[in-house]
Order: structure tokens, then sequence, then C-alpha cells
């Protein structure tokens, strides 16, 4: 079926110039106080104006597109809800109350049938059929198309087949525009397997007016992916980008997403000069979010000037430097350590630990080579971590045996519950002992929803502090219950410290509570700012009195201004301060040294008061060889100014 009609107005629209969406549906009605779990779609039918409030927000913020709240409307999603039977009645309602925003806000706004994925594996990996896909896909269409939307959305699919049969049944019964968007991974690629050019090219061929990417990433990968879509030169490709406000933190029982409206602006402009055709937001965007894009589109294109533009203003909080008092040992540091490091702790010596991340796959020589390596140049310990940003890989408990195994280098096992229920918590830990794997970091964990399978159940029957009382429970002949096993554990327990937390009381609290419940050393998250260490472990010290627990400051060496300011904008718990970032952006081409030069400035102004770092290279472990020497020198200088 062909996919051109005669004087369409949004074919003829985005033919001069890009078009802005509206940003998250799900955000706003979570900030409102809807349960996540609660069917988001149903309340077309039992609260519609909540919902138009919304359409109506995105409109005032400048949105030219706003999308039916239709995303998981589909029979298989519903079924979930139990409203399978209530698929042609809640996507008509859907459109009708964005038609309805749309005529009370007297402006030329396009309505897009949202088409989200089924929520289901197709077949080989599940038991949906693709002619069974095709027919639920169908079914939404239909209703959507009856209803009076304009153009359709599909969009946040992340395998390929499925969006073959979302795309297929929406052509087999309308010539409407369709914009189609994939969830790529950060390794830009799909669920499925396939690279940006293959997806941007089966999209197109299949009908899709405009192809591109939305959700799970933010702007800066997202905007690296669409630039690979576009290097097809056989055709022409209208590209679309919806990135995430970066990726989310994880506050109390919200999630809280990172990036900022200004942030937005700014990547904005950059899709606009990457010829992006048509730009949104996805999971925790707002209208204010919208409104600074709005702004930045208007700027770049005057001749699309929009009525409205308002943008909220950023505002900013100076910290003081404060002393932090030194380390003591703490009477509760264990007398008879359980592992090299409690040992290396109680004896008062400094400890060098590096991050390493699993494989991504069975093959695994050339990781324990990397640990080897680092062994060879004087690293402590090695840290590995678990499925970070909700990234697949392998199990970080086998990956530390081989590490163990392999290169006699004693590991730190980063653990999270999120992709475990109680039982498998205390199954995986009780293993991982028998493995002589001792020292743990216990940590909440990445939300699912923004990695690789964005679809799969986060569980935290625990958080990290309830996993931390579960360790040390086990180290008290207990289990989580607190029955009586036949032997007790040996575990040392780690805990995880934010000092850029956005609540940072909040963070303190949760701190505390952790070296109640038994946390016995901390890790903090990578610091670019000796000013911004100080000032939290100051009110630590204000609220709860001295802190005697060492401390392993985080050092993350930056190797560009576009990493830095991706990290700043878009990954929960770090904050570059402008100035690093200006610095690393004035050095170019040398910004790979000076980022170097910056991590150990801010190790060495706050050496005096840490146990010991562990150093996150992300891969680029020769950079570890260059800067070891230094930190051993600059250890050893704070040690004979302390005599």
């Amino acid at each position: 079926m062909s996919t051109t009609t005669t004087q369409d107005p949004f074919r003829e629209r985005i033919q001069h110039g890009p078009i802005l969406c509206d940003g998250a549906m799900g955000t706003q009605l979570y900030s409102r106080g809807i349960a996540y779990d609660r069917c988001f779609e149903e309340l077309n039918t039992s609260d519609p104006e909540l919902i138009k409030t919304i359409h109506l927000e995105y409109i005032q913020a400048g949105a030219e597109i706003i999308e039916t709240n239709t995303f998981g409307a589909n029979r298989y999603r519903l079924l979930e809800h139990s409203l399978g039977d209530r698929v042609q009645e809640i996507n008509r309602a859907g459109a009708r109350i964005a038609r309805d925003a749309r005529d009370l806000s007297e402006r030329p706004i396009f309505i897009a049938g949202n088409i989200g994925p089924l929520g289901v594996n197709l077949a080989p990996l599940g038991d949906v059929l693709p002619e069974q896909a095709r027919a639920a896909f169908r079914e939404q269409t239909e209703a959507l198309l009856q209803a009076g939307v304009d153009l359709f959305m599909i969009e946040t699919i992340s395998d390929l087949a499925e969006m073959r049969e979302a795309i297929g049944a929406v052509r087999d019964v309308t010539t409407l525009p369709i914009v189609a968007m994939m969830t790529f991974s950060e390794e830009a690629s799909v669920a499925s397997g396939e690279d940006p050019r293959t997806v941007a090219r089966v999209m197109h061929d299949l009908g899709a007016d405009i192809v591109g990417v939305n959700c799970a990433l933010g702007p800066s990968s997202t905007l690296d992916i669409i630039q690979t879509m576009q290097e097809d030169t056989d055709v022409t490709i209208r590209v679309a980008a919806e990135p995430n406000a970066g990726l989310p933190r994880r506050v109390g029982n919200r999630f809280i997403y990172v990036s900022t409206p200004d942030y937005f602006a700014d990547y904005t402009r950059r899709f606009v000069d990457a010829n992006v055709c048509l730009i949104g937001g996805c999971c925790g965007t707002t209208p204010q979010h919208i409104a600074a894009m709005r702004k930045a589109i208007d700027e770049c294109t005057p001749e699309l000037h929009a009525e409205n533009a308002d943008v909220l203003n950023s505002q900013s909080q100076v910290l003081q430097l404060i002393q932090l008092n030194e380390y003591e040992k703490d009477e509760t540091t264990p007398e008879q350590p359980n592992s090299k490091l409690a040992q290396l702790l109680h004896d008062g010596r400094f400890v060098v630990s590096v991050e390493m991340r699993p494989p991504r796959s069975v093959k695994y020589t050339r990781f324990v080579q990397n640990a080897a390596y680092l062994r060879d140049i004087g690293v402590d310990l090695i840290n590995i971590t678990d499925n970070a940003m909700a990234r697949i890989r392998m199990n970080n408990i086998a990956a530390a045996q081989l590490i163990q195994q392999g290169t006699g280098l004693e590991t730190i096992v980063h653990f999270t519950p999120r992709d475990r229920n109680l039982m498998a918590v205390q199954s995986d830990i009780i293993g991982a002992h028998a493995l002589n794997i001792h020292n743990i970091l216990a940590v909440t964990g990445d939300p699912p929803s923004h990695g690789d399978f964005p679809h799969a159940t986060g569980i935290w029957d625990v958080d990290s502090i309830g996993l931390i009382a579960i360790l040390n429970n086990l180290n008290q002949g207990m289990d989580g219950r607190g029955d009586k096993l036949a032997a007790a554990s040996s575990f040392f327990i780690g805990c995880a410290a934010t000092p850029t937390a956005t609540d940072i009381d909040l963070d303190i609290e949760r701190l505390h509570r952790k070296l109640e419940a038994g946390a016995q050393y901390i890790m903090t998250q990578p610091v670019y700012d000796p000013e911004t260490f100080f000032h939290y472990f100051d009110l630590y010290k204000e609220r709860f009195g001295p802190l005697h627990t060492p401390i392993l400051v985080g050092l993350q060496p930056l190797h560009s201004y576009q990493q830095a300011e991706k990290f700043h904008n878009e990954v929960p718990g770090i904050v570059i301060p402008e100035h690093i970032r200006q610095r690393l952006h004035a050095a170019g081409e040398d910004s790979g040294r000076v980022g170097i030069e910056i991590a150990l400035e801010m190790f060495e102004a706050v050496v005096p008061y840490i146990q010991g770092t562990y150093i996150m290279p992300l891969d680029r472990y020769t950079l570890i060889g260059d800067i070891l020497p230094t930190i051993r020198e600059r250890i050893q200088a704070s040690i004979m100014v302390n005599e």
C-alpha cells in the first residue's frame, strides 16, 4: 500500500522544518499520585479530565503533536489488568480526549495514535505468533483510526520482528503517516540484535514515513544512533528522536530523572543541526522540557516560531568547603578480618580497587587477562558491577570467581536485589560465600525499564538497606527471617554514598541507616569536586556525629567534554561542575590528559580523609597503568605529612 497521500497536512508540515512532539504521559501521571502498577490507559474512561489536562499542558508548552494515552492499550497489555475486552473503548476514548484538548487550545495540533509494544515475546522466544501479533496491532489501529487520529506513532519496541508486525498492521488498514521508533541499548543495537542502519532501512521499507529512536537512552546516545541511521545514502530517511531525561535515580520508592530542561534544549539544537525531523521527549520529560525544546527550535528556525515558549530558569546552589575530621578506626572494624580488603583497612593500609564490567557473552579470556594486567601493575582488588545501568552482562558472581581463580586477586562484588526475590537474594549470597567471595557492595540497582530489556520486571523485595540487614543476619548465623543457620558467614559488607545526591538530606539519612543495618565500609559515587565531598560528610557529622567507617572515594577519569556533558546531564548520581566541563572543553584534543589531571587533583585533595579509592576506567584499563604510580606517590606523601 502506498504511504503517500495528496494534501496530507502532516506530511506537508514536515517538509518545512522540525516538528515538536510532546513529552512523557506516564511521568506526569505518576507525579500526580497515580500508582505505577495501575493501568494508565484505563484513565481514558475513568478520569478523562486528568488526561486532557496533561495534553493541554504539553500544548501550552509548545508541542505540535500530542500522543494519545494508548501506549499499552493493546489486548495483551490490557489483559494484565483484566481489561482485554475493552480495547476499542479505551483507544477511542484516548483519541477523543486528545481531540478535545486540541479543540480547547484552538491550535493546529496533530493527534498521534500511540502504539507501544505488546508486552509479550513473539515466537520462538514466546508463545505469540507473528500473525497473532499483527492482529492485536490491527485491532488497536482500527480503533484509533475510527476515532480520528492524524497519524500513528509506533514506539518503544525493541524487537525488529515485532516492529514489522506493528507497521504492517497499520499499513494494512490506512495510508496515514507512520512514525516508527525503536529502543536501543548503549551498544547501539536493539534487543533482537540489529544495528541502527539496518533498523532504519527496514522500518523505512516497510512504509514508515519517519523512523527513529525513543526511550531507554538519554539525548547524547540517542543523537549518536540517529546519526548512524542517516548514513544510508541509498534512500532519504527522515528521522525522529525522543530520548529519556537521562537515567532515573531511585529515591525512596520513586524514580527521579536527572536531565534538565536546559540540557534538553542544548541537545534539541544538536538534533536540529543533524536534520532530525521530529523531536520530542520520552520517560522523565515534562512540559518544562518541552517548553525549553520549543524555544530552542524557534531559535534555530525562526520561521517556525510558535506562540508559547515558556522556559523555567534553573537555580544553582554554591557549596562551602568544610573540612572533614580524619578517619579513626572503629571498634566495629573486624578484629579477625575475613578478607584481604577487611585486613588492609583494619591495618590502616590504603586500598586501590578498579571497577570491571563482566563480559557481555560467554567469552571471558580477555576479561581475565585485563584483571591479570591490573594485578601486575599493583591494584589491590577488583570490584565487579551487577548489570549496571540495567545492561545485561555475565553474572558477576561467576565473573568474580573467574578472576579470583585466574589471577589470585580478591574481588568486591556489587549485589542488587533488583533482579532477585528474597529467596534468590539469600540463595545467591550464600552461593557467593561458598565460592570464597566475601566482599559485597550492597546497591539498590538501576531500573530495568531503561536497560537492554525495558519490559523486564524489577523485583526489589528489599532495597540496599534491607540487603545489608540480610547480609548482617547471615554473619550472625541467621537467615533473613532470623531463623538459625548451621553456620555463620563472614561477609565484609559495603554500602554506597552519593555526595552529589539531589536530595542530600535523604541520602545522608539512608547512609546512616545502612551503617546501622551493618555496613562496614563506604564506596562513593564518582566525585569531581572536593568541596562536594567535604560538604556531604560534614553534614553527616553534624547530624549523626563523627563517622568512623572507612571510605573509598570513586574516581572516574573523563576523556572528553562530550562524555562529561553526558554523565552530568544523564547519569544519576554524577555531578560534574561547570568549571570542570569547561576545562575539558577548552582542552580540545588534549581532554584525555586533562581528565586524568582532574581526577588526580580530586584524589590529592581528599586523600588525607579516605582509606581507599576505586577507579572506574570504563574498560580503559591501560589508563590505570598511567595514573597508578601518581596515586601511590600521593598516598605516600599524605602518610609522610600526617607523620
